[in-house]
């Protein structure tokens, strides 16, 4: 299976469309876990919808890809489009500071419902990524790096950092390992 833009007047025999039903099999297939990944790592649940939804209209005007390959562009479409507003966010919260206008109280992102997910946002972005990639859905290390367009011999370096920084807001949090 392989897919092509939905408005793309590719050539019969080119390249195959992704049909209405291979299309629905695979939103259900991933959907769901998506948008988990995009509400920990954006860290706002009303941002992961917006989000969401782009990231699989991409992925349908997308040139054709091998069915191995459909999974990680979706997630590396959302990791970068999460990117972007971001850096959208802090553009336009630097443009009113030098307008010397107060910031607008309403903080647009998620107030965090349990003690976890406060402590999973005081990492970084990437490194909430890096650990949910592979300790929630269980990509491999080539995955991983695909989704966040780094390198494969980094992964490993960078989820032991992420695991140790997160080790350590959470001992300083009363959370101790136990091996009992």
């Amino acid at each position: 299976m392989t897919v092509a833009g939905a408005m793309d007047n590719t050539p019969a025999g080119c390249a195959e469309r992704l049909g209405r039903q291979e299309f629905e099999r695979f939103y259900a297939s991933t959907a769901r876990a998506l948008r988990s990944y995009i509400c920990r790592v954006a860290a706002n649940a009303s941002l992961a919808d917006d989000i969401l939804q782009e990231s699989y209209v991409r992925l349908l005007n997308a040139p054709p890809l091998p069915e191995s390959q459909l999974k990680s562009y979706l997630y590396r479409t959302a990791t970068n489009l999460i990117t972007d507003h971001h850096r959208a966010q802090e553009r336009h919260r630097r443009w009113w500071q030098l307008r010397s206008r107060p910031q607008e109280a309403a903080d647009s992102r998620v107030e965090l419902s349990s003690d976890m997910e406060r402590l999973f946002a005081r990492i970084s972005r990437q490194e909430r990524a890096l650990l949910w990639l592979a300790y929630v859905e269980g990509e491999d290390h080539r995955q991983i790096a695909a989704i966040l367009k780094l390198k494969e011999s980094s992964i490993k370096v960078l989820l032991y950092r992420a695991r140790r920084k997160m080790e350590t807001i959470l001992k300083e949090h009363g959370f101790e390992a136990s091996y009992e």
